[in-house]
């Protein structure tokens, strides 16, 4: 018995140095070759002199045949490599039927089936890894890899594991979205036969996988950008969903079985942006690159930057942009299944209905929300003038309960509303568990509310809910010119603690009229902030760009009635966090909101040489 135990332990040891001896690395280059005259072990461009087949492919395809699905050159743990084209200009990988490609799966009736098999499974140790040129020096110039003939989707992730993609632009060359209503019937993507138009539906389909990463990839002008569910650990890193004209992240497989997922999903330094927009394909213009023919969904529309049917799991969002989305920008509202939502040090805004929707256990922390929903209406007719409005009544927040000890936790955000309220609570439609003992924590907030986009007449509320949570702590918060429903100013701030620069805020209210002045600072609740501007139009629509001509929510001076005033002890067992949004130290008595004020440091004085005497 200890015989054969040694001989499964030794046999274990040799499969696993088996793995790291023989994973291979491949060479993808346009100039390669096929697989009979290259087997892709050298990074050199083919030609007839060469017999030992030791060059480069001359495309993914060679490797992970889309025309049979069940022909995969590489194995768990290889590397493939997609260079640029040999004079370091971006190589550009036509992803759909055409040249070799054009049998099986890629027959021209169903062009649609033209895509390649999953990649397959590495180790902890031996990830399989699929990288762009540059991967390893910023990732400045990335190859393109761009679905043509309708291709279902790019890139396969299924049954599998310990799978990295890195360095990556992954799109089509079609400015068409799929909103069969839209008035512009031109811009709707033909999906008859012949299926040889230049878009592809989706850049990645992710399904029961785990220990997935995807790093400094551009997912842009697809359908969706990522279709996935049951999911394990996924990690996006430096991701950009841009204009993706049905999802950025679409989370309902619809395929008959559970979406749910089961690890945690982690977006870090990260962009999801116009998601239900277009995106304009014409090279050498100026509008090429930029978004247009947002959709709303009387015409077919869609736009989520992530959006989910019934899951589970660990959500983090840390250091991401969620911006003008055509709908909701975070929907997790149906996250009843298990687990946490973290949104922290994150840009949330002008997303044209709910900017966050929520459901189970929470921590929103260091955030700045954003909640313009009217921003499509403001913008030039060919990008905004189809698209959503406010929503569903645009409230920004909407932190719901599916179970009995939900518990969410809203600290030091900077949260502005032109929507119906500013938060909305309570028990999620279609949940039967009523308030047991459920949990709301508002600490060190700003909540700052405009005119009601809908209904201009009134200001947001602050709060509504239909059943209420059975604790909650708010305090420390500044409340700006909310509608009078329910009496906020007494009825929202609860129980105060001892200690810690605990106090009650300060809060003003509208009455039932509509007020907005950023720069009347007799208003008590005036936090100072810089400017607000609910209908910026943007230079460019690049994530540094859109976060630098973003609204801030940094403090004129420092005479807002946020300075100094924020609480210091736990709440709900999470700390008031150490840096603000900027990354700037919060001192011993913090502010309320996001950001810390601080006094930017004086010129130095300069003399005049000449005057000085020795």
């Amino acid at each position: 018995m200890v015989n054969m135990l040694k001989k499964f332990l030794l046999l274990g040891w040799v499969l696993i140095i088996s793995q790291q001896v023989f994973a291979a690395e491949f060479f993808v280059r346009p100039d390669g070759g096929s697989w009979s005259q290259c087997d892709g072990s050298v990074n050199t461009a083919y030609n007839a002199g060469i017999t030992n087949r030791q060059c480069a492919v001359k495309h993914l395809f060679e490797l992970l045949d889309p025309q049979t699905r069940s022909t995969v050159h590489i194995a768990g743990g290889d590397i493939v490599n997609i260079m640029n084209n040999a004079d370091g200009s971006r190589a550009e990988y036509e992803m759909g039927r055409h040249g070799d490609y054009t049998t099986g799966n890629c027959n021209e009736s169903w062009n649609y089936g033209c895509y390649m098999p999953s990649i397959p499974a590495g180790s902890a140790s031996n990830p399989t890894i699929i990288r762009g040129e540059g991967w390893n020096s910023g990732c400045k110039n990335p190859p393109q890899l761009w679905g043509s003939g309708r291709a279902t989707q790019i890139f396969t992730i299924t049954n599998t594991e310990y799978v990295q993609l890195s360095c990556m632009e992954i799109t089509d060359h079609s400015s068409c979205i799929s909103a069969a209503g839209y008035p512009d019937k031109s811009l709707v993507c033909d999906r008859s036969a012949p299926y040889n138009k230049p878009f592809a539906d989706r850049g990645l389909l992710m399904t029961d996988a785990s220990n997935i990463t995807l790093t400094d990839l551009t997912i842009a002008g697809l359908g969706n950008g990522i279709k996935a569910g049951r999911l394990g650990d996924v990690t996006l890193l430096r991701v950009n969903l841009y204009a993706n004209n049905t999802a950025g992240w679409e989370g309902d497989l619809a395929d008959g079985n559970s979406s749910s997922n089961t690890g945690t999903v982690t977006f870090k330094d990260s962009a999801i942006t116009f998601s239900g927009c277009g995106l304009i394909y014409n090279p050498g213009q100026a509008d090429h690159g930029k978004p247009h023919a947002c959709a709303k969904q009387d015409l077919g529309g869609y736009g989520d930057g992530v959006g989910t049917t019934h899951t589970g799991g660990n959500w983090i969002f840390d250091h991401v942009q969620v911006m003008h989305n055509n709908s909701d920008g975070i929907d997790l509202l149906y996250h009843e299944l298990g687990g946490k939502v973290t949104i922290k040090n994150s840009r949330i805004e002008g997303n044209a209905g709910n900017q966050l929707k929520i459901s189970g256990n929470s921590e929103i922390v260091n955030n700045i929300i954003m909640g313009n929903c009217g921003w499509n209406s403001r913008q030039d007719a060919a990008l905004g003038a189809n698209g959503e409005n406010c929503r569903a009544n645009g409230s920004v927040v909407v932190l719901q309960w599916s179970g009995a000890n939900d518990s969410a936790v809203l600290l030091n955000n900077s949260i502005a509303s032109e929507g119906d309220c500013v938060i909305m609570g309570g028990q999620r439609a279609g949940v039967t568990v009523g308030a047991v003992a459920q949990s709301l924590r508002a600490v060190n907030n700003i909540f700052y509310a405009m005119p009601d986009f809908l209904q201009p007449f009134e200001n947001s509320c602050m709060f509504y809910t239909a059943i209420n949570y059975p604790t909650m702590q708010v305090h420390n918060n500044i409340i700006h010119k909310v509608k009078n429903y329910d009496s906020p100013c007494t009825n929202f701030v609860k129980n105060v603690p001892a200690g810690n620069n605990a106090n009650s805020g300060v809060c003003t209210n509208a009455g039932t009229t509509s007020f907005y002045d950023n720069d009347d600072y007799s208003v008590i609740s005036n936090p100072h902030w810089s400017i607000i501007d609910v209908g910026i139009k943007h230079s460019d629509y690049s994530p540094l760009v859109l976060g630098f001509e973003a609204n801030k929510a940094t403090f004129k001076d420092a005479d807002s009635p946020a300075h100094n005033q924020g609480y210091t002890g736990s709440v709900g067992g999470v700390a008031v966090p150490t840096v603000d949004f900027y990354g700037k130290p919060r001192d011993s008595l913090p502010d309320i909101g996001a950001v810390e004020y601080y006094l930017p440091p004086k010129a130095p004085t300069l003399l005049d040489v000449h005057q000085v005497q020795p």
